[in-house]
């Protein structure tokens, strides 16, 4: 629900093809660290109240403890609300950036040279995550890292490039009588200018006499 309003708010396509989204073990990890931080953070203020005679002990770590939970969330949402959508149009990548801050992408379908993955670590085959490159023109890539099956989805992507293609096709034939009737036109103009001009000269001389 709130992946859908957040789209609607700041995503501007009349059609979504489809979404691809982070892989869930980015969310256990982020899970299973911060725990582990907050419990090391626990230890710390159990040993440090027995040694440290400081009325305001507890009150620390409690930020501490308070601050670092905030932050987790905050991360959490931010890998949530990161997407890649495929629409008609192209491709947009939507990417959280701390609270308030965002950042997208949007590569027009033509302008897409080729899209690949990779799963460089035996956690990616583990977990069957990767990552996704797309590769647009003048060399420039965006990777969108740690996503559910990057071949299958790359496939999807390329698949999905190749039928929009298929479904708008290019005439050549046609582009190259546009080019024609343009010089043609072209000639007419300055055909119509130089007899305008002629004629102009003309009726001064006849006034002249």
């Amino acid at each position: 629900m709130l992946r859908k309003q957040i789209m609607k708010k700041y995503i501007q396509v009349e059609e979504i093809f489809h979404v691809i989204w982070h892989n869930s073990s980015v969310f256990i990890i982020l899970t299973m660290r911060t725990l582990i931080f907050l419990l090391v953070l626990y230890v710390l203020f159990f040993v440090s109240d027995k040694y440290i005679l400081w009325q305001y002990l507890p009150r620390f770590f409690g930020v501490l403890w308070i601050w670092f939970f905030i932050k987790y969330i905050v991360d959490f949402l931010n890998i949530y609300l990161d997407w890649l959508i495929l629409s008609e149009g192209g491709i947009t990548m939507f990417m959280r950036e701390w609270l308030f801050e965002y950042k997208t992408d949007f590569f027009e379908r033509d302008k897409i040279e080729s899209v690949s993955h990779n799963q460089n670590s035996f956690w990616d085959k583990l977990f069957g995550k990767g990552d996704v490159i797309i590769k647009l023109e003048h060399g420039i890539e965006y990777p969108f890292e740690n996503i559910n099956a990057p071949q299958k989805q790359t496939e999807k992507i390329l698949k999905y490039k190749a039928q929009f293609s298929l479904d708008n096709p290019v005439d050549a034939s046609t582009s190259i009588n546009d080019e024609k009737m343009a010089i043609i036109a072209e000639a007419l103009s300055e055909v119509v200018k130089e007899y305008m001009d002629k004629k102009s000269s003309e009726e001064t001389e006849n006034d002249e006499y």
